[in-house]
C-alpha cells in the first residue's frame, strides 16, 4: 500500500514537472500555431450557414462587375474602368436607402479626392457624400502603428469630429499614431467610421477583432477611440454597444448582453462559413437596378425588396483590388467576409470565448498530474491506455464545448501534457537523471528544430522574454516579379506558387544551417550564428545567397513549362553585432534579431536594385568568409545612419565564361580609375565590360555615372563614395 503511494505520488510530481513544461512550451510560437489550427479546424467542422444573419447582405465589386462596368455602352456598359466615379456610389447609396437598408458600410477607404473631380470632369466626391448626408452610412478608415517619421505630426484633417468617436484624456500608451481617413465631405456626412485593420495572429489568419482602437498623433496629450467598422455597423443600426475598462478588465456589452474579450482585448469571431454565406449581389447588378428605379423601371435584379431592413456591406471580392483575408475557414477570403462574421457575431451574441489563461494553466497541469499519477499506478500498456482513454474523453468534451456552447479550451497544450506526464512516469523506473534529460530532448524534439531544442534544454531560460548581443550575418532575400504573377490569377493560385517559391528559398537556407526569421510579403529574412554558434557564419549566408539566386532560376525553368513568368532575385547580406533572443510580450513573443546590422542588410537589398545587381555583401561579411565564395567589388557606398562609407561586393558563380571573366577584370580596372577621378578611362573600361556583358547593370550604373562626373566632377574631399539618397 505504501508502495503504491509512493509510486502515485513520484507519478504525480513527475505529472506536475511535465504539466509545468507543457504550459511553457504552449507559449511557443509551434505551439501556439498548433493550437491555433486547431481551432481553424474546429471552426471549419461547426461552421453552419444556416446560422448565419440572413440580415447581413453584401454589395461586391467582383470581376464580373468590374468587366461589366467596362464595356462599351452599345454592349450594355458604361465604358468605366477602375476606380468607377463615386456618383456609381452615390446612385447606391440612394437606392439601398430607399430600399429600406438599416445601414450602408462601405469597407473601402475614400482618402483622396476622386480623380474625377480632380481633373474636373464630375462633382462626384459632392454627389456621392450628399447621397449620404442623414443616412446610416459607415465610412472605412484605416489606422496603424508607425512610431517613427511616418506618423502623424497633426491630427488627421477631420478627425476630432469623426462621427461616433469618443476623446480620451490622457492619451492610452497603446495607439495608433498614423490615420488613413476618409475625404472631408465624407468624413462630414457619414453616420459613423469604423476602422478596418485587422489584427491576424503570428500565422497570419484573421480568428479575432478589436472593438475599439484609439488614435493620437505623435506627442498629442489625449486621443480619441474609434470603434472597428462592426462595431460602428451595429451602432448605426441602433445596437447599444459599450466598451468599459482596460486591458484585460476590459468588459463589451451588447444590448445589456455580455461579450467575451480574450487577454488581448479582442473578440475571437465564429465563422459561419465562406465567402457565399452571406448573400451576395454584384455590384454592376445594383447599380443597373438603381438606374432603372431612377429612370421610372422597375428593378428586374437585386430588386429593393431584396435590400429592407438588411445591413449592407459594400465590399470587393476582384483579386485584383487585393482586398483578401486568411480565416480559418481554410481559404483566402474577402477582407468583407471578417467584418460580416464580427458584425453576425456581435449582434447574435454567439462570439467564441476563450478560456483565460490562467484557466488554460490549470487544466494543463490537472490533466498532468492526474495521467502521471494513473501511469505510475499501471503498467506501461495499460497506463498508456488510460490516459489515452482519457485523452480521448477531455479532446471530446473541447469539441463538444466549442460546438454547443461556442467555448474554445485548449487541446494541444492538454495533449502535450498528458503525454509528457505518461512518458516520464512509465519511463521513471528505467532512466537515469541523465537518460531523462535525454527523454526531454527527445520529446522537445517533436516539435522544435533540433538546435533550438538543445539550446532550450541547456538554458531553460530561453523560453522567457530577453536576448543577447552577438556577431551574426543577416541576410534579406527579396523574389522580384510576384506582382505580375499575381495579376489575373485566382487568389488561392498565387498563395500556392508563393509557397512552392519559400520552400525552395526555405531549403537552401535551412541546408546552410540558416535560421528563416520571417517572410515580409514577398522577401525572406534569415540569420546565421544563432540560436547555435556557427564560426563559419559569414561563408555559409555568402553559399546561401548564391544559391537563392541559383534555386530562382531552378523555379524559373519550372515554371516556364507551366506558363509562367519569371521572377527575379535581390540578395542583401551583412555581418556584425545585433541582439538576438525572445522579443515581445509576456504572452507571444518570436525568436528575432534587431540592430544595426539588421537595417544595413535590409538596405544593401534595396541598394542592389539601384545597381542592377543581384546580390550585395559587405567588405565585412567578404572578410569573415575568407574567401568561400567569389565576388567582385561593386563600389564604395555611403548609408543613412553610418557615418562611414561601406565597400560592396557582389556574389559571382562559379564556371563563369571567358567573356564574363574577362568583362569583370575591366569593370575591376575601371573601377580602379574612376577612385583615382580618371573618369575617363574609368568609362572606357566600364564600357568595354558592357560590350562583353550587355546586361551588366554594375557596369551600366558606373558607366553613366562617370560621364556625369566628366560634366560635372565631385568635391575635393571625395574619397570614391556614393551617398545612397533612399533605403
Amino acid at each position: 500500500m505504501k508502495g503504491d503511494k509512493r509510486r502515485w505520488l513520484r507519478g504525480a510530481v513527475i505529472g506536475l514537472g511535465a504539466g509545468v513544461v507543457a504550459v511553457g512550451a504552449s507559449h511557443l510560437p509551434l505551439l501556439e500555431n498548433s493550437e491555433n489550427r486547431a481551432f481553424d479546424l474546429r471552426s471549419r467542422i461547426f461552421a453552419d450557414n444556416k446560422r448565419a444573419d440572413p440580415n447581413i447582405v453584401a454589395v461586391v465589386v467582383d470581376q464580373k462587375s468590374l468587366d461589366a462596368l467596362a464595356k462599351p455602352r452599345a454592349a450594355g456598359g458604361l465604358e468605366q474602368g477602375w476606380p468607377w466615379p463615386r456618383d456609381f456610389h452615390a446612385g447606391i447609396v440612394q437606392y439601398l436607402t430607399k430600399a429600406g437598408a438599416r445601414a450602408v458600410v462601405f469597407d473601402f477607404v475614400f482618402s483622396e479626392k476622386s480623380i474625377y473631380t480632380q481633373v474636373g470632369v464630375a462633382d462626384d466626391d459632392t454627389a456621392f457624400a450628399e447621397a449620404s448626408r442623414g443616412q446610416r452610412v459607415v465610412q472605412a478608415i484605416v489606422l496603424t502603428p508607425e512610431g517613427n517619421a511616418t506618423a502623424d505630426r497633426e491630427w488627421a484633417q477631420g478627425m476630432r469630429e469623426a462621427p461616433l468617436t469618443r476623446r480620451v484624456f490622457p492619451a492610452p500608451a497603446s495607439r495608433f499614431d498614423k490615420a488613413t481617413p476618409p475625404i472631408p465631405p465624407l468624413l462630414r456626412t457619414a453616420a459613423a467610421v469604423g476602422s478596418i485593420g485587422f489584427d491576424p495572429d503570428d500565422d497570419g489568419v484573421a480568428r479575432a477583432i478589436q472593438p475599439m482602437v484609439a488614435y493620437a498623433p505623435a506627442g498629442s496629450p489625449d486621443a480619441i477611440q474609434v470603434w472597428a467598422m462592426p462595431f460602428a455597423a451595429a451602432l448605426v443600426t441602433g445596437a447599444e454597444v459599450n466598451l468599459e475598462g482596460k486591458g484585460v478588465n476590459q468588459k463589451l456589452r451588447v444590448n445589456g448582453r455580455g461579450v467575451h474579450l480574450d487577454e488581448d482585448g479582442r473578440m475571437v469571431l465564429r465563422f459561419h462559413g465562406g465567402e457565399g454565406v452571406y448573400r451576395q449581389y454584384g455590384y454592376a447588378a445594383v447599380l443597373r437596378s438603381a438606374m432603372r428605379v431612377a429612370a421610372g423601371q422597375p428593378a428586374t435584379e437585386a430588386r429593393p425588396e431584396d435590400f429592407r431592413d438588411k445591413i449592407v456591406i459594400v465590399g470587393a471580392t476582384a483579386a485584383g483590388l487585393l482586398d483578401l483575408r486568411t480565416t480559418p475557414m481554410g481559404a483566402v477570403l474577402p477582407g468583407y467576409i471578417v467584418h460580416a462574421t464580427a458584425l453576425d457575431n456581435l449582434l447574435q451574441g454567439d462570439a467564441i470565448s476563450r478560456v483565460t489563461m490562467r484557466t488554460r494553466a490549470v487544466t494543463v497541469l490537472a490533466l498532468a498530474i492526474a495521467c502521471g499519477a494513473l501511469a505510475a499506478l499501471r503498467s506501461a500498456r495499460l497506463g498508456l491506455g488510460t490516459v489515452v482513454g482519457v485523452a480521448v474523453l477531455y479532446t471530446g468534451t473541447a469539441v463538444w464545448l466549442f460546438g454547443a456552447r461556442g467555448v474554445w479550451i485548449d487541446v494541444v497544450g492538454p495533449a502535450l501534457g498528458i503525454a509528457f506526464a505518461w512518458g516520464g512516469a512509465t519511463g521513471y523506473a528505467y532512466f537515469t537523471e541523465g537518460r531523462e534529460r535525454r527523454f526531454l530532448r527527445d520529446a522537445f524534439s517533436r516539435y522544435l528544430a533540433p538546435d533550438v531544442v538543445s539550446a532550450l534544454v541547456n538554458q531553460p531560460g530561453r523560453l522567457a522574454l530577453g536576448g543577447e548581443k552577438r556577431e551574426l550575418t543577416i541576410m534579406f532575400a527579396d523574389v522580384a516579379g510576384f506582382t505580375t504573377l499575381s495579376e489575373g490569377r485566382d487568389p488561392r493560385e498565387v498563395v500556392t506558387l508563393m509557397n512552392e517559391c519559400f520552400t525552395a528559398l526555405t531549403n537552401v537556407i535551412q541546408a546552410e544551417g540558416g535560421t528563416v526569421d520571417k517572410f515580409i510579403g514577398d522577401a525572406v529574412m534569415a540569420f546565421w550564428n544563432a540560436p547555435v554558434g556557427q564560426t563559419d557564419h559569414a561563408a555559409r549566408a555568402m553559399r546561401a545567397g548564391r544559391e537563392l539566386l541559383l534555386a530562382v532560376a531552378r523555379v524559373n525553368d519550372a515554371w516556364a513549362s507551366r506558363d509562367l513568368p519569371k521572377l527575379g532575385m535581390r540578395v542583401g547580406i551583412g555581418t556584425g553585432p545585433a541582439v538576438v533572443g525572445n522579443v515581445g510580450s509576456n504572452t507571444k513573443f518570436n525568436y528575432t534579431v534587431m540592430g544595426d546590422t539588421v537595417n544595413l542588410a535590409s538596405r544593401l537589398e534595396g541598394a542592389a536594385k539601384y545597381y542592377g545587381a543581384t546580390s550585395m555583401v559587405t567588405d565585412g561579411v567578404v572578410a569573415a568568409a575568407g574567401g568561400a565564395v567569389p565576388v567582385r567589388e561593386l563600389d564604395m557606398i555611403s548609408v543613412k545612419g553610418r557615418a562611414e562609407p561601406v565597400r560592396v561586393f557582389e556574389l559571382v558563380q562559379d564556371n563563369l565564361t571567358s567573356e564574363h571573366a574577362e568583362a569583370l577584370r575591366a569593370y575591376a580596372k575601371g573601377l580602379e580609375a574612376y577612385r583615382a577621378r580618371q573618369f575617363e578611362e574609368a568609362a572606357e573600361q566600364f564600357a568595354a565590360a558592357l560590350a562583353l556583358v550587355s546586361d551588366d547593370g554594375p557596369s551600366l550604373e558606373m558607366c553613366e555615372r562617370c560621364h556625369e562626373f566628366l560634366k560635372s566632377p565631385p568635391p575635393a574631399d571625395w574619397r570614391g563614395e556614393h551617398v545612397l539618397t533612399s533605403k
